[in-house]
């Protein structure tokens, strides 16, 4: 009896498990399993990122930023130390300012002006009012010392003018003796014709006209002589303004090139201390800063820092494993995952694959891989908004690429199948 007992449990148990066996071999003949390929990665960006350098380098003097701050275009990001650029600017500037006001004050003279007009651009510069003043006084004693110049010529001038005044006077006196001589020796003439008069006065009378016309002639060659002093006097007053205007010009040709030499040096180095405060090229965020400490050295044309643009479009770029590569193509959806969020439920957003690499290719550590870059869905990118999640360059993500539905079953025969096909495939 009780062995027949013992045998009805044995029966049940083993009924019990072939009804278990069919209902699992059954449920997993036809259950679905989702396939899915596994990559994993970090975020990047479709847009190229702008990369900070300075052309010149320098010790860092101060710094404003740091990985993940938001900057506008044109907020100064740190700024490089550089004294002896700010030296050379200021006495660049002064030898500027030097020759500014040389070249306002040689145009004054050279156009013959009554006073310098200076330029808007050299009355901004330091040290304007002591410069301009220098030349200001310059240009009065130059001025003073010409105008006194010819005003002793004009005196000379004036001085013969009024010689030659007054020998046209004694000119007009004579010539009015010489004409009453000439009715004296007429009478005198006719007198001694009538046997009236003897021939000593008509003589006397000659010889007095001989003279005074000589004195007429002596007078008029004086004059002569005096026109000439006033033409040579004259000559001279042009020759000292020409010989003036000629080193006026003759300066103003050697200031204008040291100005403009100036001027070009004076932009450079300006444009250069403008450098040192390094200032952002777009508005973004901004990542990868290989600048952490004051004091240190930048390198002339290193990258100091990256600055992701407000408008990127945030991609995940991936490696998949060589044996998964089969069952993954482009269009294929996503399930990316970023470890970096806090809330569970927002892990997980949907992606999708625009691109596998041509060939695979290898890290540092020798391991080969695929590269595939996911780029999030419209439905991702709404998830994220909807938890207000941001993204930044760098997140580590997890990729699970949705391959190819198939059934438990097929899942778990999949390692003995292949293990036959190769057993029966001809060497």
């Amino acid at each position: 009896m009780i062995l027949s007992d013992e045998r009805g449990t044995i029966r049940f148990g083993l009924l019990t498990i072939l009804i278990l066996v069919g209902v699992f071999g059954g449920w997993a003949a036809f259950a679905p399993l989702k396939g899915g390929a596994v990559a994993v990665g970090k975020v990047s960006v479709i847009n190229d990122k702008k990369v900070v350098q300075h052309l010149e380098g320098g010790v860092v003097d101060e710094i404003y930023v740091k990985d993940g701050n938001k900057v506008k275009e044109g907020d100064v990001l740190l700024r490089i130390r550089n004294s002896r650029l700010q030296a050379d600017l200021n006495a660049s500037a002064t030898e500027y300012l030097q020759n500014g006001v040389l070249e306002a004050r040689l145009i004054a003279q050279r156009d013959s002006e009554k006073q310098i007009n200076f330029s808007d651009e050299l009355k901004k510069l330091d040290g304007f009012k002591e410069a301009s003043e220098a030349q200001i006084s310059i240009f009065n004693e130059q001025r003073k010392m010409l105008s006194d110049e010819k005003e002793i010529l004009n005196q000379r001038i004036s001085q013969l003018y009024k010689q030659i005044d007054g020998l046209n006077a004694i000119i007009s006196s004579r010539k009015l003796r010489a004409a009453s001589l000439d009715e004296e020796i007429k009478e005198w003439d006719r007198l001694y014709k009538e046997q009236l008069s003897d021939k000593i006065r008509l003589r006397d009378s000659k010889r007095e006209k001989i003279a005074v016309d000589g004195e007429i002639a002596s007078s008029a060659a004086e004059i002569a002589r005096l026109n000439v002093q006033i033409t040579e006097t004259k000559s001279q007053i042009i020759l000292r303004e020409r010989t003036f205007k000629e080193e006026v010009l003759k300066q103003l040709e050697n200031v204008t090139k040291s100005i403009n030499a100036l001027r070009s040096r004076y932009i450079a180095l300006n444009d250069q201390l403008t450098r040192t405060e390094i200032r952002a090229p777009i508005s973004g965020t901004v990542v990868g800063m290989t600048v952490h400490t004051i004091s240190g050295v930048v390198r002339p044309g290193e990258v100091i820092m990256n600055i992701v643009p407000d408008t990127s479009e945030y991609i995940v770029d991936a490696k998949m494993n060589l044996t998964d590569i089969d069952k993954v193509t482009i269009g294929l959806l996503a399930d990316v995952r970023f470890s970096a969020f806090e809330l569970q439920q927002a892990h997980v957003v949907e992606g999708e694959v625009i691109y596998i690499s041509a060939d695979s290719l290898q890290d540092n550590n020798g391991h080969q891989f695929y590269e595939i870059k996911v780029k999030l869905t419209e439905n991702g990118i709404k998830e994220l908004e909807n938890n207000k999640f941001f993204l930044l360059p760098g997140m580590p993500a997890e990729v699970m690429v949705q391959t190819t539905d198939r059934t438990v079953l097929s899942y778990i025969l999949n390692p003995f199948t292949n293990m036959f096909k190769r057993a029966f495939n001809e060497d």
